[in-house]
């Protein structure tokens, strides 16, 4: 096997890296956003949780984490783009609980997604964007091949929670009103069908994000942004 081909492990987590994100993303938020949170106490403060939330930019994580979820607790790991894992960044966001994804090629991030499994079954909280991309002001289609990876069979009741993430530009020089709404704790059973399951979880993020989810189920069929490939090559 050439180099190249060798995935460089996952450095694990740092309680100084995640202290300095929480720094970073209060004092970013209070500077450019008016932040309001609903629905904190549905938030689990220990046990293994799945956060299924929406991504409408790249601020989405310092500050959710920062201004939301860290109130709760630390142990937060969330699914990233690859590219912030580039050595460039010297392992931060990595550090801060980030675990890279390649969208276009999943079958790159074989091991990172089974890191990822990992942790969240180890009972630590885990987020993830079933959009799997940024989609700013409306909905994108839920993807349900790295959820039902990562979900797999649980063999009792795995507690998912949604998360909204609501953005609104108040005008020139005035701070852009940011809202986090999460949901009521939900359970995945181990007998649930997973593309119901998260149907029924982006009509949830919609509305805790004050959209409406466009898309109605489909035949469980081949996805064409490649989930089952993903499912596929990480069996």
């Amino acid at each position: 096997m050439s180099s190249k081909n060798i995935q460089k492990p996952h450095p694990g987590s740092s309680e100084l890296a995640r202290k300095a994100l929480r720094w970073f993303g209060r004092l970013y938020g209070s500077l450019f956003y008016k932040t309001e949170v609903y629905g904190l106490e549905n938030v689990p403060q220990t046990g293994k949780v799945l956060v299924l939330s929406k991504h409408q930019r790249n601020d989405d994580i310092p500050l959710g984490l920062s201004k939301a979820l860290y109130h709760r607790r630390m142990d937060i790991w969330a699914i990233m783009k690859d590219s912030l894992a580039a050595p460039i960044f010297m392992d931060y966001f990595l550090k801060c609980g980030g675990i890279p994804l390649n969208r276009k090629e999943p079958r790159k991030s074989k091991n990172d997604l089974l890191f990822a499994k990992k942790v969240l079954n180890e009972g630590n909280m885990l987020v993830i964007f079933p959009e799997q991309t940024t989609i700013p002001y409306k909905m994108g289609k839920g993807r349900p091949g790295g959820f039902r990876f990562i979900v797999g069979k649980p063999e009792e009741p795995l507690a998912v929670l949604c998360l909204g993430l609501e953005y609104k530009p108040r005008g020139f020089l005035r701070r852009t009103s940011f809202i986090v709404r999460a949901g009521k704790l939900r359970h995945f059973e181990p007998d649930m069908d997973h593309e119901d399951f998260l149907h029924d979880c982006m009509h949830e993020i919609a509305s805790l994000t004050n959209l409406k989810y466009p898309f109605e189920q489909g035949k469980k069929t081949n996805d064409p942004n490649g989930d089952l490939e993903l499912l596929e090559t990480i069996s």
